[in-house]
This record gives C-alpha cells, structure tokens and sequence, in this order.
C-alpha cells in the first residue's frame, strides 16, 4: 500500500492518534501533511494542531514555533495564541506568554480560563520584575560579573559603569555599603587592572560625595584601602592621564593624514570625520577648565611640534590636523587657528605648486568660517586668498573648493537678506557654477562632494533655491551622490534639502520687538523679498526626490525587524510609526512592507493592551488597507480580524477610533463582500455604526457615514435592514444641517446616503 498523500485525510488520522495518546504517531501524521498541503488556511489548522502535540512532549521551542505559524496566517487564532502562550511560560518567557493570553481575553473575555491565566501570569512577572530590579539583587549581579573569570570584557565595562552610576545615587551608594560594598571594592583594587582600579576609585568617590557619615563611618576601611595601596592608586593615576595624552595625540594624528602622501596610515572614506566627532565628544565630556585647557594644551603642542620649514609633508599634516578640529571642538580648533604663524603658514600652502598642499590649505580655510559669529576674521584674511586661488588655479579640485570656500563666506548672514556678504547677484554665479561642477560626471566623487557642500551654504539665499529646484538635472545628480561609499555627504544633501523646502525653525518675530531693536539700533534680520515664492515651490517632487535618493524602501527591512516582540514597546511603537508614514507613501512602499511579511506582526500589535501600541498598529493597518492582498486577508472565512477591527471602532480612544474607522471605510468601498459581513461577525456591529455617524470628531463621524454608504451600496437586504432602523433618523438629521466647513465632509456623506436610499426606493421625497 502506498503512502497517503492527502493532507485532510493524514490530518485526521493525526487527530485520531493524538486522542489516543499517541503523540509521536500524531506528529508524524501531521509532519506528512504539512508536506503536501497547498491551502495556507489548512496548513494553520495542522502546524496548531503539531504545535499542541510538541506541548504534551515538552517540546516548547517547536511548539512555539509551528504557533506562530498558525498565527501568521491568522492573528486572531486563538487556540494557537493560547498554546503559544503555555509553551511561552515553559520557557520563561512570561512577558510573550502574557501578552499572548491577552490577545485571547480580548477575543473571548468571559472565558475564565484565559482571565485566570492573564491574572496568574501578571503577577509572576511583577514578582520577577521585584526580583530584577532590587538595588540589592542589582549591586550583588554587578559584582559577580566583575569578579567572574570567564566573563567578557565589555559586559565588565558595563557592569562597572553600572556600578559608578548607582554609587552617585544615594540609594544605591548606601545599597552597595550595606552589601559589603567596600571590601568588595578593594578586591577590585588587588586586581593590578587599571580598568578595574579606575571603576572601583570612581564608585567610591560616588559613595562618599556630599555623606559625612558614611564616610566617617567607613573611615578605618578607607584609611586601610588609601594606605595599602596609594602608590598603585597614584601609578593608576599617573597611567591614566598618561593614557589619555597618548590616546589625544593618536587621535589628532588619524586626523591629520593626508592620503595623497606616501607612508600614511590606511583610511575609509569617513575616518577623519569620525575622528573628529570622536575629539569633539572627548571635549564635552571633560568636567572643568582645567581639563580643557589641558586638553587645548596637547592640541597647541602636537600642532605645532609637525610645524617645520624644512618638510612640506610635516606643515600639511599640522593643517589638516587643524582641519580635524575645526570639524570636531570647533572653539579649541577656532583658538589654535589665531596662534601665530597659522595663519601664514596657510597662505605658504596656497602659494605652493604642490597640488596636495593647496588642497588642505583651501579646507582648512572652508573648516576654519564654520561659525558665522567666528568668520570675521576669515572673511578678511581668507576671503582674499580664496578668491585669488578660484581665479588663477587650472585644477579643477582646487577652483571648486575654493568656490566653496566663498560660499560658506558668502553665505554667512544665513537667511538674513540684509547680511548678504556679496554684491546682488554673485550668490547665483557661484551657485551655477556649483551645479555645472555637480553635474560633470567626469570629476571624481569627492570633488562633486564639495559642489554640494556649496550648494548646502547658498541654497540660504530664495534666488539660490529657486533656480537650484528648477535644475532636475542638478537634482538628480545631487542624489544619485548619496550612494558613494562617502556617507559624509548626506549631511550636505540634508541641509539642502532643507533650506530648499524651508523646512527648518523659523523664529516668530514680534513686531514690539522690532521697533524695540530699531529705537535701539540693534540689527534686524531682514526676509528675503522672494522667500515666500520659494516656499511654494515644487515641494511635492522633492519629497519624491528625496524618497529615492535615501533608499527608503532599504528603511523597511530594520524597521520590521523591531516588531519583534522581544524588542522593547518604545521600538515596537516607533517602528510602527515608521512604518504608518512609509505605507501613507506609495503603493510600492505598501508592497515591500508587505513582502517583508511585517501584516501578522502589525496584526498582534492590533490586540496590545498598551494605548499608543494599540493605536499605531491600527494606524498603520489603516494605511495598508488599500492592497488587495490586505483585503484578501479580511475576506478570509474562520478569522476575526473584521470582528476585530469594528470592536476597534466602538473604542473610546478617538485616535483609535479614527484609524479603525478609516480602515473600515476603505475595506467597505473596495470589497462589497466585507460590507456585507461586517453584519456577520459581531452582533454588536450595528449599534458601533450609529455610534461612529453621531460622533462628536467630525473625522469620524465622516469615516463612519462613508461605511454606511458602502454597505447601502453593497446589498439590497442589507440596505432595506439599514433604512428600517434608528440610522435613518441619524442620517436624515446629519444631511439637514446647514452647510459648514469643518463638518461638510460628513454632512456631504449623509446626503449621500439618503440619495442611494432614495434611488433605491427605500425612502420618498417629501411631496409639496
């Protein structure tokens, strides 16, 4: 006899085995179907049905797993949520577990079994929750990860860290004394390690800042602790602030490399800046004057130790080392750039024949008029040099960075027509000219970089922006920029894109106030005359611009990925938002969410007990609604998802309310089907309905009439049972009000309604 291979029948021959006690015979039955069924909605039942036997074997892992199969298909399956959720709680996952029993208290919130699972599960993971977070259970976690021998190196970094920041809250400082806390300390000290030693002098010093009496009651412990071992605790130290010159020059030495020159260390793309972002970082977090000055100090004297009038090579490094900070701390590189023979040594470079050294000179010069408030003095040392090297120069490289030089300079009052640096109409020359640069595929990427880096400055100025929008070329080529391994560039495309949609803060101007500044005579920035015609400029096409240019439909992919329910809700919640605004976009964006399999995920989030879960996943389901595969899912016989969606609607959130009523109306006009089941699925449909068309939320209630059109359109019957009810009432009350703005699109709806009604014959006009 040969092998059965129908699935309906091997699935009720596992059913019979597993009745029987038979678990091992059942899940081969079910193994064996699963292998020749095509229908998804029979795979569900059978994957629920392997999962139940893989429960009885205490196999949870798979039980899980063949669940959330059946889940997928349909999210509101809810003996598969159920049996998810059992094998969860087996595996101590009481956070997934509980969510899931959540889900089938929503669907069935009279069953007992669940309500009881909900409550036990809740409490479990309070008492866990207790247990985590406890001061003590955390101090004590902290030390054994410290003390442990086969614990990796950056879990003991954040262990110790942790430890540093309980110490500096008294709570915690008095956690760690009570819990043995300085004796376990001093072990740490008799490690010899220096990141131990620094930890444990940090978490002491927490400990003691600001409690005399903790220090005087400890105070024999410390004196022994300081007396044992002060000379390691100065070597440490010592070590310490040794370390950190030697990182600091390190670092200053990444910045300063040139990769035109031979024997350099090996550079990315994005190197220099991340060093200088680094530097910028080691700035902020230094606690007093002192450590800047110090710091400022190792900047002055690694700078100038490379300054020698006898090697070129030396001079350009020391420039680009100061190009370095200038990008990073931009007030100490501000500080070493007015040092004596700076200044001179850039205009050495400019003069140089060496193409390499009149490319860092001319960079340093563009770094150096970052801040508008610093760049007086560039603009009257610098503007000249920049000026003679854009006109005299034949290379390409340096004539556009020179240009971009300029720019920066030229656009130095901002969007202050009035502090324009340059005479009326020299602004749009460079800017042309940085567009015939950016478009000249034959320049290497870099040198195209710096085009846009103009572009970002003069893009300021309404003329700039207004022809910039206008060159679809210019445009594209701008974008087409961002897929260069430089990643560095796209903060340039940003801020040209936004100067051009004038997308960024604008202060509210008082008019008091500027009378006030004129009595006084204090500057008054002036609008550009032309700003307003710029801010109604193609906007709609740069945004679908922008849409290609950052690989948006790349964004959907990690998005997905934090709808996992292991991931914390702020990620859900954000994820879902992203996710919402993306599916609003286009109907390719909807696809690829789609392909990404992200509906079943969106789907559970629909069931989460928390607000603005509940409420994003609606929203986003709403904007998803308008694929066919979507509305495929709601046609669907055995699933609740439009139960689901019309309790939705009956909410008393009205953000929920909106979206729930927004994906209803959708699903009504495309599938005439789904008007007609709405009736089936919950008696409680009729009464949420009239709820939705006398809402106070004119949104809604627009939302809500449009669903009654939709099924007054769909079926005869249905629409008879509509007219023969209170919803005549409402609609006749609704299309009788006077005509008003804020509630004409549901007033519109109403009369609508009332004229399918009456083409129909359901209803007569009034005769004279």
């Amino acid at each position: 006899m040969g092998e059965i291979a129908d699935p309906v029948q091997l699935k009720e021959e596992g059913n019979k085995h597993f009745q029987a006690g038979e678990i091992d015979k059942a899940i081969e039955c079910y193994t064996k179907a699963i292998k020749f069924s095509k229908d998804k909605k029979a795979l569900a039942v059978i994957y629920r049905n392997r999962s139940a036997c893989f429960l009885k074997k205490e196999n949870y892992n798979n039980a899980v797993s063949d669940a959330t199969k059946a889940i997928d298909v349909d999210a509101a399956d809810i003996k598969a949520l159920y049996r998810r959720c059992q094998a969860l709680e087996k595996l101590g996952k009481l956070d997934m577990a509980f969510k899931d029993v959540q889900r089938c208290a929503t669907l069935e919130p009279k069953n007992k079994t669940f309500l009881e699972t909900l409550r036990r599960l809740g409490a479990e993971i309070q008492q866990k929750l207790k247990t985590t977070f406890s001061t003590d259970s955390r101090v004590q976690n902290m030390f054994d990860i410290l003390f442990a021998d086969e614990s990796d190196k950056e879990k003991q970094e954040k262990a110790a860290n942790n430890l540093i920041v309980l110490a500096r809250e008294d709570a915690g400082a008095e956690r760690i004394f009570q819990n043995n806390g300085v004796p376990l300390l001093m072990q740490l000290i008799d490690t010899g390690k220096p990141d131990m030693i620094l930890a444990a002098i940090r978490t002491l010093s927490g400990m003691c800042t600001g409690h005399r009496a903790r220090v005087r009651n400890k105070r024999k412990e410390a004196i022994h602790l300081l007396e044992k071992d002060r000379k390691d605790m100065i070597s440490c130290n010592v070590f310490m602030e040794m370390s950190q010159k030697t990182g600091l020059k390190k670092i200053l030495k990444v910045c300063g490399q040139v990769p035109d020159l031979p024997d350099q260390l090996p550079l990315t793309e994005n190197t220099q800046l991340i060093a200088s972002v680094l530097l910028n970082k080691v700035y902020d977090d230094l606690r007093c004057d002192p450590e800047r000055d110090n710091f400022r100090d190792v900047c002055d004297e690694y700078i100038k130790s490379k300054f020698d009038p006898n090697d070129m090579d030396k001079n350009i490094h020391a420039i680009n080392t100061l190009s370095g900070l200038l990008q990073g701390p931009f007030d100490v590189g501000n500080v070493l750039a007015g040092r004596q023979g700076v200044m001179e040594m850039m205009v050495a470079l400019c003069g140089s024949e060496r193409e390499v050294d009149q490319l860092v000179a001319v960079e340093a010069l563009i770094h150096a008029s970052t801040k508008t408030s610093k760049a007086s003095f560039f603009i009257s040392n610098g503007v000249t040099l920049l000026k003679d090297m854009y006109k005299k120069t034949k290379n390409e490289k340096i004539k556009i960075r020179a240009l971009v030089g300029l720019c920066k300079l030229g656009s130095a009052g901002g969007d202050d027509y009035s502090m324009r640096q340059f005479a009326e109409g020299s602004t749009e020359k460079l800017a042309k000219q940085c567009r015939k640069w950016l478009c000249n595929p034959t320049l290497d990427v870099r040198t195209r970089k710096w085009a846009v880096e103009g572009l970002a400055y003069l893009t300021n100025d309404a003329d700039v922006k207004d022809d910039f929008v206008d060159d679809e070329a210019a445009m594209r080529a701008m974008f087409e920029l961002t897929q260069s391994k430089d990643k560095t560039i796209l903060y340039a495309v940003a801020c040209t894109l936004v100067n051009c949609t004038n997308s960024y803060d604008k202060k509210e101007i008082i008019p008091e106030m500027v009378q006030l500044a004129k009595f006084s005579k204090q500057h008054v920035p002036e609008q550009h005359p032309k700003v307003t015609y710029t801010e109604s400029c193609d906007v709609a096409n740069l945004k679908s611009l922008k849409v290609q240019i950052f690989h948006i439909y790349e964004v959907v992919r990690p998005l997905v990925s934090l709808l996992n329910t292991e991931r914390d809700g702020l990620e859900n919640f954000e994820a879902l938002l992203g996710l919402t605004n993306l599916a609003a976009l286009n109907d390719k964006l909807r696809v690829k969410i789609l392909k990404e399999k992200a509906l079943p995920e969106i789907e559970n989030y629909m069931f989460e007990e928390h607000d603005q879960i509940r409420q994003a996943a609606t929203e986003c389901m709403c904007n998803l609604v308008c694929c066919k595969e979507v509305q495929d899912r709601y046609l669907e016989d055995g699933n609740d998802k439009l139960k689901l969606l019309i309790l939705l609607c009956g909410e008393d959130d009205a953000q929920l309310q909106r979206a729930a009523a927004g994906a209803l109306a959708m699903l009504t006009a495309a599938q005439k089907k789904l008007a007609v089941k709405i009736t089936k699925v919950t008696g409680q449909w009729l009464e949420i309905i009239q709820r939705l068309c006398i809402h106070d939320n004119p949104e809604i209630q627009h939302r809500g009439l449009v669903t009654v059109f939709n099924m007054l359109d769909a079926d005869e019957q249905l629409a008879k049972k509509l007219i023969e009810c209170e919803l005549l009432e409402i609609l006749t009350f609704v299309a009788k009000l006077e005509d008003n703005p804020k509630k004409q699109d549901a007033i519109n709806a109403a009369r609508a309604c009332l004229s399918r009604a009456l083409d129909s014959g359901f209803i007569k006009p009034f005769s004279n």
